[in-house]
């Protein structure tokens, strides 16, 4: 059973600002509720209030700023993303993997900034959007700043997020031409036991630029800059990019990675090279349309 509590529903940031002081900073920011809801009926979290972020205008909404970055509200959910045509053109790869976050009643309910907010080392978003170099937008009652996902996403559960913070925004740098970016997972249950996100850019046939993004293998999502470097330099198709691959996959497999109900930590490396080569054939095949 939820621990009773009061529900503050502001139609404002500061309105959502005036809630939190009133309640003296016992207060739990939330949106879909999805996963916040299941800590305090297991027991593990307790707040006197519960501010409803959803009637917030400036968490909604997707959009593209002049410089073409793309900018998703921190209320925005999975199945809004999964179903935007300007999500579809700008970041095909997101649309496919929010397709399959969870099950149909998360995607329903809950939201891309929660999910970041809340950090559980098992999920999708943040292992893609690391490797896509995005950013999120915090607002608090001081100011606005923003952070890479990267700097964002600290351990299991722990963000750089500041307490009265609320993230506002997510925002992923426009494609440039030649780029694709791609995502892959091995999901045995509802979330996934290892994950992969690549963004690649091809110049002349060759991948001039590499980021490699692994996630469900350690406390948080991690970059891959040595895997990432064995694919630089590499032909885009051919004995060339399967000689790279095979380097990329013998970086991952150095990864002191984590062993859990979902398999060992060399089972799981395995899996992340696997993954890596089926999200790098994607990320190529999008550069090549970009071409």
């Amino acid at each position: 059973m939820i621990p009773t509590f009061a529900l503050a529903r502001p139609t404002s940031l500061v309105e959502a600002f005036d809630a939190w002081t009133a309640a003296d900073g016992d207060v739990a920011w939330y949106a879909g509720g999805t996963e916040l809801l299941q800590v305090m009926k297991m027991g593990l979290a307790r707040f006197g209030t519960l501010v409803d972020l959803k009637g917030l205008p400036e968490l909604r909404g997707i959009s593209q700023a002049p410089d073409g970055t793309l900018v998703i509200g921190g209320s925005v959910t999975h199945r809004e993303i999964e179903w935007s045509p300007l999500v579809a053109r700008e970041l095909p790869g997101l649309v496919a993997l929010e397709a399959h976050v969870a099950n149909i009643r998360v995607r329903n309910q809950g939201t891309l900034g929660g999910n970041l907010c809340f950090a559980e080392p098992h999920s999708d978003p943040a292992t893609f959007l690391l490797a896509c170099g995005a950013r999120v937008r915090l607002e608090g009652p001081n100011g606005s700043r923003e952070v890479p996902v990267e700097a964002f996403v600290l351990d299991s559960f722990e963000t750089a997020r500041e307490a009265e913070e609320i993230l506002t925004a997510v925002l992923v740098p426009a494609p440039v031409k030649g780029e694709g970016r791609a995502y892959d997972k091995a999901k045995f249950r509802e979330r996934p036991a290892v994950s992969v996100g690549v963004r690649l850019r091809v110049e002349a046939g060759r991948i001039a630029e590499a980021d490699v993004a692994v996630g469900s293998m350690t406390d948080a999502p991690i970059r891959v800059p040595e895997a990432a470097a064995a694919l630089v330099g590499a032909q885009a198709e051919g004995d060339g990019l399967a000689v790279a691959l095979t380097d990329a996959r013998t970086e991952l497999g150095r990864l002191d990675a984590i062993g859990d109900l979902d398999g060992s930590p060399d089972f799981k490396r395995h899996l992340a090279g696997v993954m890596l080569g089926r999200a790098a054939k994607a990320a190529l095949s999008e550069a090549a349309s970009r071409g």
